[in-house]
C-alpha cells in the first residue's frame, strides 16, 4: 500500500504601518477569527503596543487542484515606530537588525500595508513603508500585497483613495521592474471591533500561500507514527 502523502505550503506575512494602526490586534484575530465575544473583548482591550517582534502562526487545510494542502502562514509583527520614544523602547530598525537574516524574511509571501482611516498621516506613511520593503527585497513574483483600511467602524474608507493607493503601489512595482501583476495588489476594509473583513482577509492569505507559498511533502503514516511515539514518551 502506498503511503498517503500530505502536501504543505508555508509563507511569511508581514504587516507594515505606523504604530497604533492595529497590526498586533489584526494578527491575533487573523490567527483565529472564530472567537467568543469574551475572547474578542480581551484581545481588543488587553493588547498593548509592543516594542519587540511578535511571531504568530496558523494553519488550515484547503483544496488546491483537487488535492488537500495544509497552508501555514507565519506573522512577523514589527514595532511601528522608526524613532525612539523612550530609552526603554525598541525601534523597527533595531529589531530588524537582529532578525534581518531570518529565512522567513528573505522573501515575503504576503505584505500587509495598514493605515488607520481616522489618522491621515498613517496613510501618507505607507509610501515610506513600501519603499522600505522594496529596499529589503521582500517583494518578489510570489508576493501578495494587500492595502488595508483599518478601523472602518470609526470612519468609512474612501474607495477613490483606495484605488489611487493601489495605483501608486503598482507604479513602485513597475519602477523596480518586479514581476508582480496588478492582480497581486488587493485591498480590504477592516474593523477589529466589528470583525469586518477579518475572515475575508484570512481566506485570501490562506489561499494565496496554499497556491504560491513554499511547498513541501510529508508522509501521513510517518507523521502519525511520530505523534504516537511522542505521546508514549
Amino acid at each position: 500500500m502506498v503511503d498517503e502523502l500530505r502536501h504543505y505550503a508555508t509563507g511569511s506575512v508581514i504587516p507594515l504601518g505606523d504604530g497604533f494602526t492595529g497590526k498586533s490586534v489584526l494578527s491575533r484575530l487573523l490567527i483565529d477569527p472564530q472567537l467568543s465575544d469574551e475572547k474578542l473583548n480581551n484581545i481588543l482591550l488587553k493588547t498593548r503596543k509592543s516594542y519587540n517582534i511578535e511571531i504568530e502562526f496558523s494553519s488550515e487545510e484547503v483544496i488546491v487542484d483537487n488535492s488537500p494542502v495544509t497552508s501555514t502562514f507565519q506573522f512577523y509583527v514589527f514595532p511601528g515606530q522608526r524613532q525612539k520614544i523612550s530609552d526603554k523602547s525598541t525601534t523597527f530598525d533595531e529589531i530588524l537588525d537582529v532578525f534581518d537574516c531570518f529565512p522567513a524574511l528573505l522573501k515575503v509571501s504576503v505584505l500587509l500595508l495598514i493605515h488607520d482611516v481616522t489618522k491621515p498621516h498613517t496613510l501618507k506613511s505607507l509610501e515610506m513603508w513600501l519603499r522600505f520593503a522594496l529596499v529589503k527585497n521582500w517583494i518578489y513574483e510570489d508576493t501578495l500585497i494587500v492595502f488595508l483600511s483599518n478601523k472602518i467602524d470609526l470612519e468609512p474608507a474612501d474607495d477613490t483613495v483606495i484605488e489611487q493607493v493601489k495605483e501608486v503601489i503598482y507604479s513602485y512595482i513597475e519602477d523596480h521592474e518586479l514581476q508582480v501583476g496588478k492582480d497581486q495588489i488587493k485591498s480590504v476594509k477592516t474593523s477589529c471591533v466589528k470583525m469586518v473583513g477579518i475572515q475575508e482577509l484570512r481566506d485570501m492569505i490562506i489561499e494565496w500561500i496554499a497556491k504560491r507559498g513554499i511547498k513541501g511533502i510529508g508522509i501521513r503514516a510517518l507523521e502519525e507514527e511520530i505523534k504516537e511515539e511522542k505521546k508514549e514518551n
